[in-house]
């Protein structure tokens, strides 16, 4: 992780009288007007997106908006559901859908802690201040894209071991924390908002074994039973009878069923 200078704006023991406050420094008469102008289940993209421009952004001044769900296993996360506003198409298409979830540090600790957390082109620190782990791949995509200061937090479901993720970014530096605050509210409504979205049945893959689970995350990467049987270096028949125990599990008769099931 980059070192960091006296004056780093991300110090935020540093910070004027701002340091100090929690959630009794949000307009809380604000956010009710905020939450009655969420639009009527099921939302559609857009509905959420209109929401988070023409509600949220005036309750809280950030320039871009990124929003995912998503599920993990094996150690790949697999986002299934993105929403952007604010950013370029560039930053939004630059976003992969797929990967090893050793490859971003910070994502990482926050779906161990479920904390929230701020980040720039210099580094990750939490709530309190203080560092938190932070990948290259993530410090060159905020230089790259001229993020600013981001706020990010969201929901974890470490049971169904999936989640909604949460970005604000270009917030401003001297309101760190009233971001920190509103997030730890705003976190379980776009949550919501994108389960009904979806309207997703959820399949429980705890029903399957660890080894279930790696041949599912391939498969959902697109591999073939071939490719799969490389991959682990075990058998075509292996990994036929492997998918055969999951279909049984999950309810599916096919590989197309079982992909539109987690997707």
């Amino acid at each position: 992780m980059p070192d960091r200078g006296d004056n780093d704006v991300l110090e935020l023991q540093a910070a004027d009288h701002d340091a100090a406050l929690d959630h009794s420094a949000l307009d809380h008469l604000a956010w009710i007007d905020v939450l009655r102008a969420l639009p009527a289940p099921p939302p559609s993209e857009r509905d959420i997106i209109t929401w988070v421009d023409d509600a949220l952004r005036p309750f809280l001044p950030f320039s871009g908006f990124l929003g995912a769900y998503g599920k993990w296993s094996g150690g790949r996360i697999h986002v299934l559901s993105w929403l952007a506003s604010g950013h370029c198409p560039e930053y939004v298409a630059s976003r992969p859908k797929v990967f090893d979830l050793n490859t971003r540090a910070a994502l990482a600790w926050w779906i161990y802690h479920q904390k929230p957390f701020l980040t720039d082109d210099k580094g990750c620190v939490d709530e309190d201040g203080a560092p938190i782990p932070t990948s290259q791949m993530d410090l060159e995509s905020s230089h790259r894209f001229s993020l600013g200061l981001m706020a990010v937090h969201g929901v974890i479901d470490p049971v169904g071991k999936c989640g909604t993720y949460i970005c604000l970014s270009g917030i401003p530096r001297a309101q760190s924390k009233r971001f920190i605050a509103a997030l730890k509210l705003i976190a379980p409504v776009l949550h919501t908002l994108f389960l009904q979205t979806r309207r997703m049945t959820f399949a429980d893959l705890t029903v399957l074994t660890d080894r279930q689970r790696e041949l599912l995350d391939l498969a959902l990467g697109g591999l073939s039973d071939k490719a799969i049987a490389s991959r682990l270096r075990i058998s075509d028949h292996t990994v036929g009878h492997h998918f055969q125990a999951i279909y049984a599990k999950l309810g599916v008769t096919k590989r197309s069923q079982l992909i539109a099931l987690l997707k």
